[in-house]
């Protein structure tokens, strides 16, 4: 797949902003999106010029902001500690960090916390029904840099706030979340922020993907360059709805970082036209950086001064939390993966558990009709980085079909395996899936009748039953195998089993 060409964008002659809209107006007068690569900071990037048009873009924006005379920042960071069920915020009545992880522990930043709006904010997604809020600091050193702010509120407010010195700060977690939860995050913001009176600005952070031209060191792919030019022009146009409409397969491949923090952003001005204007984008060094600026049109300046802002046509609604996301893509994968990749994304992301009817959806060309009309048990194995990460089946049919089945155990396999912690949305990209299709197990009457590359073992003594799969990395012999399925099934060496025999159809 040819990868498309990005827009370069640098608007340098953008008009100040002014006093934008009557003094008295209250809530989010805008929201910025802002990269956050260490590297230009001048500290850490030693004078770097790669990215100059990034810093410019920054600076600019830096203006705009200062001219809206704002009370507070509300910083979102893909960086700050993530928990698939729990929103952090930043705690203490100042809020700090350096650049010590980059080699520059002197480079330090301090601003007064607003925490007035944080516990406005917190009590909000609380009514919501989510949970957020701050952490003691033995949780703090467990999951996060001990309360010290991260690069993706450090580097944005290095330049961003550079024009407003001393104002008040709240800065959270993009979270883990499912997206229709972080769209109602952005909500509560925009609520508290209007219930307190405040003049705040939004500022998303994140960078584009990560692997967007061949100056990547994490590689690059034709979906990095297809996320960065689909986000970029439809903030260009100012249609909100087309970012929470981008593929999920698309971004995860693209490795981005920041999309979360615009999810965030789309739910602040939920039900607003919302006027954007885009500074720069460029990848430098094959991450996408984009720099943006997003005003409700109840802020805006009068038509003779903004001349180059786009009003959204379309006031962003809410995402639905069980509509499912058409793929873009083509495929790669086999048909009983590609249905265990989507039951996974649709559950962790969404909290939706598919139906077949919402695959056939999904994926029109995705025959399921073979699978449809069989009945088997299967197995789902989850691998991260060429380890187990999961792996849940049934020895035969419990469902209706194959279909079904995968479903079923797909979801098993990321959140009931005991061996492992569940499967968090944030590792789907990480992800390898295989699926096993079992045929009907036979009795075995001598172990000659084994291989463990060709047959699969079952086990069984008083109720106690062990399978192991065939064809496994380090089990190489018929008594590795056995040993193993005994294991499992917790029948000791010395007792007597019953042993069967199958084969499997592995999809990858």
């Amino acid at each position: 797949m040819k990868a498309p060409v990005i827009p370069m964008f640098l608007n340098e002659n953008l008009p100040a902003t002014g006093s934008s809209g009557p003094a008295h107006q209250t809530g989010i007068l805008a929201a910025f999106l802002a990269p956050h690569p260490p590297i230009i900071i001048p500290a850490v990037g030693h004078g770097s010029h790669e990215a100059d048009r990034t810093i410019a873009a920054l600076q600019q924006a830096a203006a705009d902001l200062a001219a809206l005379q704002p009370d507070s920042l509300i910083v979102i960071s893909p960086h700050a500690p993530m928990f698939s069920d729990f929103v952090y915020f930043y705690g203490g009545d100042r809020l700090s960090g350096n650049f010590a992880q980059f080699g520059h522990p002197q480079s330090q930043q301090e601003w007064p916390a607003d925490t007035e709006l944080a516990d406005a904010i917190i009590a909000e997604i609380t009514r919501e029904g989510l949970s957020g809020g701050y952490l003691p600091g033995r949780e703090l050193h467990r999951h996060g840099p001990g309360g010290s702010l991260d690069h993706g509120v450090l580097v944005p407010l290095y330049y961003l706030a550079a024009q407003t010195p001393g104002i008040r700060l709240v800065a959270l977690s993009s979270s883990d979340l499912p997206a229709d939860d972080i769209f109602r995050l952005g909500q509560a913001i925009a609520r508290a922020t209007a219930q307190l009176g405040r003049r705040a600005i939004l500022i998303a952070s994140g960078d584009l993907s990560h692997k967007a031209n061949e100056n990547s060191p994490y590689g690059s792919c034709p979906e990095g360059a297809q996320f960065d030019s689909t986000l970029m022009a439809a903030i260009q146009t100012g249609d909100l709805g087309q970012i929470l409409a981008i593929d999920s397969r698309l971004r995860e491949r693209a490795a981005e970082c920041g999309y979360r923090s615009l999810i965030a952003l789309c739910g602040a001005f939920s039900n607003l036209a919302v006027e954007t204007y885009v500074y720069h984008y460029e990848a430098p060094y094959g991450i996408g950086y984009g720099v943006a600026r997003f005003i409700p049109a109840a802020t805006a300046r009068p038509e003779s001064d903004q001349p180059m802002a786009t009003r959204s046509a379309n006031p962003v609604e809410p995402l639905s939390p069980v509509e499912p996301v058409k793929s873009a893509l083509p495929p790669e994968h086999s048909i009983p993966v590609t249905i265990a990749i989507h039951t996974l994304e649709h559950y962790l992301r969404q909290h939706h558990t598919l139906t077949p009817a919402d695959l056939a959806q999904l994926e029109p060309a995705l025959d399921l009709g073979a699978f449809s009309s069989q009945r088997a048990g299967a197995f789902v194995s989850l691998h991260k980085h060429g380890q187990l990460r999961g792996c849940i089946g049934t020895t035969g049919p419990t469902t209706a079909n194959v279909v079904t089945e995968i479903i079923q155990n797909a979801i098993s396999a990321a959140i009931h395996d005991p061996r492992f912690d569940p499967v968090r949305a944030a590792e789907l990209p990480d992800l390898e899936i295989s699926v096993d299709i079992l045929e009907k197990a036979e009795p075995v009457t001598d172990r000659s009748q084994l291989d463990p590359r060709i047959y699969g073992v079952i086990v069984r003594d008083r109720g106690r039953t062990g399978l192991l799969l065939p064809d496994l990395d380090g089990v190489d012999t018929v008594a590795d195998q056995l040993a193993i399925a005994c294991r499992k099934a917790g029948i000791a060496a010395d007792e007597p089993f019953t042993i069967e025999r199958f084969r499997v159809i592995r999809y990858e």
